[in-house]
């Protein structure tokens, strides 16, 4: 299947979307690790994941009213930047090596206030974009 010169030239700009928003949303989010200390029971990076959470849904929300480079910027660059995974898997192993069983509490926090947060940020965003329609 030949690619049409329209995909072709647009991913230069899906590459540079996705690479402005990583670097805006890594640099975030050593920001806020630096400056939010950690909380009892809860990894380090708690917040940062449910904020990226909630901007993942409403982006989501909001799809098929955006161009697709936004939502490479937004969801992948930025929330991917933002959001950490591995540190959250880092942080949940600290947290096993004093106790097995400590580490289900945060696991499961972070799990359930994460889907909470996208699914809080997807009804937002179709309530506040409803009657909006795509350029």
């Amino acid at each position: 299947m030949a690619k049409t010169q329209a995909a072709v030239s647009g991913k230069p700009m899906m590459y540079a979307a996705v690479f402005v928003g990583g670097a805006a949303g890594s640099i975030l989010r050593e920001l806020f690790a630096l400056e939010i200390p950690g909380m009892p029971l809860l990894t380090s990076t708690f917040g940062i994941n449910v904020v990226a959470c909630f901007i993942l849904g409403w982006l989501y929300a909001i799809r098929g009213r955006v161009h697709a480079h936004v939502l490479h910027l937004g969801a992948v660059g930025f929330c991917g930047g933002l959001s950490t995974f591995s540190s959250f898997a880092a942080e949940l192993e600290r947290i096993a090596e004093t106790d097995g069983w400590s580490v289900i509490f945060p696991l499961a926090a972070e799990v359930i206030c994460g889907l909470g947060a996208a699914i809080l940020g997807e009804a937002i965003g179709r309530r506040r974009h409803s009657g909006e329609r795509a350029e």
